[in-house]
């Protein structure tokens, strides 16, 4: 059965296992601040889960490859940022997309990367619902499991994605995970 970007339970990926190996060397080398070595990899594996439909999990890829390449001053956050953005506004994520554009300004203005920055605030600053409140945190503590389902990761409030106030993505393997009450 087709992975379902709509259904938050589907636990298909169009990820094969080598991509998913490499995914999860793009989230080490994230976490031992190698952000060169892993914006690439997002980036590459974001394509290859925008060609396999799965629109929802490519714009987390596409953000993730964004910051990481910001973060080691890379021009390309900017494609990566237009990537992510158009996707999630698309999807009708805003709240995702907001938190997103205000953490990758953040970030390119912490890098001294202000013309990147203006040229995503003057393409996307309009779109981007920016007084949105975030999401907050007890409703972000709502029965999030203690790992993964999928790849048994340690699942916290720093490596998930938040796609709404019941629904949670593994920063690991980008398996949704839908929370209740």
């Amino acid at each position: 059965m087709p992975y379902d970007s709509s259904d938050p339970t589907a636990k298909e990926s169009a990820l094969q296992p080598s991509e998913q190996r490499r995914l999860e060397e793009a989230n080490y080398f994230l976490e031992n601040n190698k952000p060169a070595q892993a914006a690439p990899i997002f980036a590459k594996l974001a394509e290859v889960l925008k060609s396999a439909k799965q629109p929802k999990r490519a714009a987390n890829l596409h953000l993730k490859a964004a910051l990481a390449f910001a973060r080691s001053r890379n021009e390309a956050a900017l494609m990566q940022a237009r990537a992510a953005l158009s996707l999630l506004l698309q999807y009708k994520l805003d709240q995702q997309a907001s938190v997103f554009y205000n953490e990758l300004m953040h970030e390119l203005n912490k890098r001294g990367m202000k013309s990147t920055g203006d040229m995503l605030a003057n393409e996307f600053s309009a779109k981007i619902l920016q007084s949105t409140p975030p999401i907050s945190h007890t409703a972000q503590r709502k029965n999030l499991p203690r790992s993964c389902p999928s790849c048994g990761a340690p699942l916290g409030q720093d490596n998930v994605t938040w796609v709404d106030t019941d629904t949670a993505e593994c920063g690991f393997c980008n398996t949704p995970i839908h929370t209740s009450a």
